[in-house]
């Protein structure tokens, strides 16, 4: 198996149980900032682990990546923050995280428009189907 894939499946694994765990912590605590705070605990155990495992150092030192890599950990703390209030309103786990995981389809979008990444035929087919079952989940839910 790839290496790359590995990870991904991995990813997979976390992310999918993520979302359910900060549903049932929303709809119990009742409050998005605690369940913000928890999560963040969370996050931070992790990461002041992780110098222990592994070097700070870039390979390609780049003062615009870190920038970059610091928007992302933004755009992440404000998305968590949202999907905790869309779950706080009512949504369930069930409705919410998969139109939540079409960020794939607009992931792509991204890439196409401002790095350059072309989609071939069949790349372009799954974004649409992702979209259209998005779309069949959102409007068939209670």
């Amino acid at each position: 198996m790839k290496t790359w894939l590995l990870y991904s499946l991995i990813t997979l694994v976390f992310w999918s149980a993520w979302s359910p765990m900060v549903s049932y912590s929303t709809k119990v605590l009742g409050n998005p900032f605690r369940v913000l705070v928890f999560e963040s605990a969370g996050f931070l155990i992790v990461l002041f682990s992780l110098p222990f495992i592994m070097s700070f150092e870039a390979t390609t030192p780049s003062t615009r990546a870190d920038v970059v890599a610091f928007g992302a950990g933004v755009f992440a703390a404000i998305g968590t923050l949202t999907i905790i209030y869309a779950f706080k309103s009512g949504g369930g786990a069930e409705v919410v995280a998969p139109l939540v995981n079409l960020s794939p389809a607009l992931t792509v979008l991204w890439m196409c428009l401002f790095f350059g990444v072309r989609l071939n035929m069949m790349q372009g087919l799954g974004v649409f189907l992702a979209i259209v079952a998005a779309v069949i989940i959102a409007r068939h839910s209670p």
